[in-house]
């Protein structure tokens, strides 16, 4: 035998809400007065860093700030980018036109060993430089093309819809490949839980509206509805306890 102190047991109220780190909350209900519950919840926020190394040029959003999916939201100095994107550039054309040059060559001394005007040595020299000035285009357009994504790295961009929770850089800096430069808060359903007591669980009814307040972000509000009312009651986190209960 054992008692229990009802003063600790609370009803569970799921909130779905409509955001996506563990982060503080107080939802509110506006219906039949104001009622301030406390809670935490895990979100799966998205980090962002830059591919590529460079320093920073532009930052185009700050904390608490709405992003669209593929929007820029920082970029690092292009310079040095597009200057190997240039240079990689000029030497694939140049490894072009030394392929065409080789090819034209080896099409006609193969024609002219079918005819035996010219020697098998010849014509395996002709054919040797041909795969050489290939393979030599190819490598080096496979360069210029990744000098391209490099410049094109070189702006960071959300990949989700969502709010900026942390902006981890500064204009002028030097920032590594890998260094977490930006948390998003995506806009996407997630559940919440917090805690009510039987008094206060009776003006909380399926599909209210609340308002949800994130500490960390003081000036953005955001909306979510009640979505699961549970039927039996546990025992109340001690970190989410109501005022009410911590002062009985």
């Amino acid at each position: 035998m054992f008692k229990i102190n009802k003063k600790n047991l609370a009803f569970i109220v799921c909130v779905v809400l409509a955001v996506s780190s563990f982060i503080l909350y107080k939802v509110c209900f506006n219906k039949n007065g104001e009622i301030v519950l406390n809670g935490n919840v895990e979100i799966q926020d998205v980090n962002l860093s830059f591919r590529v190394s460079g320093r920073v040029s532009k930052i185009l959003v700050d904390e608490g700030d709405d992003v669209k999916k593929d929007d820029v939201i920082a970029v690092l100095d292009k310079d040095v980018f597009e200057t190997k994107a240039r240079f990689a550039k000029a030497q694939m054309e140049e490894a072009r036109a030394a392929f065409k040059n080789a090819e034209k060559n080896y099409l006609r001394d193969a024609g002219l060993f079918k005819k035996k005007t010219i020697s098998e040595k010849a014509y395996d020299e002709s054919k040797t430089q041909y795969e050489i000035a290939l393979e030599k285009m190819n490598s080096l357009t496979a360069v210029y093309e990744f000098m391209n994504i490099d410049l094109k790295d070189a702006e960071l961009k959300s990949p989700v819809d969502g709010v900026v929770l942390t902006r981890n850089i500064e204009p002028g800096e030097m920032i590594s490949s890998g260094i977490p430069a930006f948390a998003i808060m995506p806009h996407s359903q997630t559940k919440i839980k917090t805690f009510a007591d039987e008094q206060t669980l009776s003006k909380i009814k399926y599909g209210d509206k609340v308002n949800v307040n994130i500490e960390s972000l003081p000036n953005k509000k955001f909306k979510g509805r009640v979505g699961f009312i549970s039927s039996e009651a546990e025992f109340t986190p001690k970190n989410l306890e109501t005022t009410e209960l911590r002062t009985r």
